[in-house]
This record gives structure tokens, sequence and C-alpha cells, in this order.
């Protein structure tokens, strides 16, 4: 992971693409500040609390209405996912998760979203499975 950064960091470099090369540059130091800490971590892990912060920025730009920081927002989130696995579509989201509790009936909500996000948390939101999840407990 850190290697392909590290190329497309050149790449954008080469083509003049500042922007890109400023996210990409972020991203990288995340990567390099967790592996300066000597903490257990994957580097896949820290960019999705990359993505992660950048999402939580654009909901607050959005509770503001400033649309040019979410645009810009939304052009860095737009070059973070380039390297995360592409996420399910919420019509997919609701199928896995709908015949997931079905079939394994958890308990309560809590079982629920850990049920869920450990087979599916590489390519599922985790805020939209909790709102399928808590739609699912509410219909009950």
């Amino acid at each position: 992971m850190k290697g392909r950064i590290t190329e497309e960091i050149k790449d954008a470099m080469r083509s003049g693409e500042k922007r890109r090369v400023s996210v990409l540059r972020m991203v990288l130091a995340d990567i390099i500040n967790f592996e300066k800490s000597g903490k257990e971590f994957k580097q896949i892990d820290v960019v999705r609390g990359y993505a992660k912060k950048l999402k939580k920025t654009i909901e607050e730009y959005e509770r503001l209405h400033l649309q040019d920081k979410i645009e810009s927002y939304n052009e860095e989130l737009e070059i973070v996912e380039e390297f995360l696995p592409k996420q399910m579509s919420d019509e997919e989201l609701k199928v896995v998760v709908t015949q997931l509790l079905d079939s394994e009936k958890p308990g309560d909500m809590g079982m629920a979203m850990k049920l869920v996000m450990g087979k599916y948390k590489e390519v599922a939101d985790g805020k939209k499975v909790q709102a399928l999840v808590k739609e699912i407990f509410s219909k009950g």
C-alpha cells in the first residue's frame, strides 16, 4: 500500500496534480506516523481511518452549509477511496444484512452489528449497516 501511494505521488507530481499530491502525502504521513508509533496496524486501516475523518468533516460542513468546503473534501475523499476496497451498494448491503440477521438471529443490536461488521468490515460502511440494523430491529 505504502509503495503504491508513493508511486501515485510521483505520477501526480509529474502530471502537475497538486491536490492529489497533497492528499496522498497526508495519507502517507499517517501511515509513517503509525509505523513510528510501534503499534501493530494494517496500512489499509490507516487509509480507512483517514477516509472516515474526511467523511466526518464533510458532514460538519454540510451541517454548516459550506458548499465550497464540501466539494473540496469530497474531492479528497474520492482520491483516498481509490486505495480502499469497493464498498457495497445500498441494495447489496440491505440484502446481505437481512439474510445474515435472518440466519443468525442475534439477540440485540450490538450483537447484530458485531456479526455484520465482523464479516463485511472491508466492504460495508458502518453507519449504513447501523441504520439497516436499527430498521430491522424496529420492525422486529
